[in-house]
């Protein structure tokens, strides 16, 4: 009797935990991908500046500080030591190679190279290395926070949409999975040689040396899922 009485407790317990999983576990979803993309532009350009000096030894004190103000002058910005090297020469006097970074704007350019150049004296040697208008970190951050509010909202939308479709349903969002997918069909940024006025060395030009505008296109892997119909005895 006490036998029988545990089985059909354990049979009870089973058909109420089955009965309680079907009822939370969703009986049907809807998947499907949404993207959004923008245009994220940059009206300045990175630009790497060389500066090359033979330095006495007698004289090491105040070299460095000749090359920064050399620098300084060849624009209004906040110029970066990015790269320093020295070695000593046949002559005794030691060879420095620095690389100075900033970003510029559009309008800055045109004179940069003639600047170098008049900047330019015996013993030190100013060149424009590089003109890149890739866009910066951040340019790029806010236009990917602005997609993805975007696709936010797409996300809402279509809820309300599918709910509006099929009522009584009570589809929910499940799963939101956010990726990118930059620059769809859009090379690369092409390296091209560009004369700046009358530079001695022609600076590599990153994106045709003008302002220029990179695609983003984010996706979203969106899941919606719904409860099974309340069926009434």
């Amino acid at each position: 009797m006490r036998r029988l009485l545990c089985l059909t407790i354990l049979t009870l317990c089973s058909i109420f935990s089955t009965a309680h999983a079907d009822e939370a576990k969703p009986d049907d979803r809807v998947a499907f991908t949404l993207t959004a993309e923008d245009w994220v532009t940059t009206k300045t350009a990175r630009v790497v500046a060389r500066v090359d000096s033979a330095v006495a030894a007698t004289a090491t004190g105040s070299a460095r500080a000749e090359m920064v103000k050399a620098v300084n002058n060849l624009a209004p910005a906040e110029w970066r030591l990015t790269e320093f090297n020295r070695m000593m020469d046949q002559t005794g006097l030691e060879r420095w190679s620095a690389h100075f970074e900033a970003r510029l704007p559009e309008s800055d350019l045109g004179s940069l190279a003639d600047t170098a150049k008049k900047l330019s004296k015996a013993g030190m040697q100013i060149t424009i290395n590089t003109v890149d208008f890739s866009p910066t970190l951040d340019e790029v951050e806010a236009t990917r926070a602005a997609l993805r509010v975007q696709l936010y909202k797409k996300v809402q939308d279509q809820l309300a949409a599918l709910n509006s479709a099929i009522p009584g349903r009570n589809y929910r969002i499940a799963d939101v999975e956010l990726g990118n997918n930059e620059n769809p069909g859009i090379p690369q940024p092409y390296m091209a040689k560009a004369m700046l006025a009358d530079a001695a060395a022609a600076p590599v030009m990153n994106g045709g040396g003008m302002e220029r505008s990179e695609k983003i296109r984010l996706t979203a892997q969106v899941v919606y899922a719904a409860l099974p119909e309340t069926k009434h005895p």
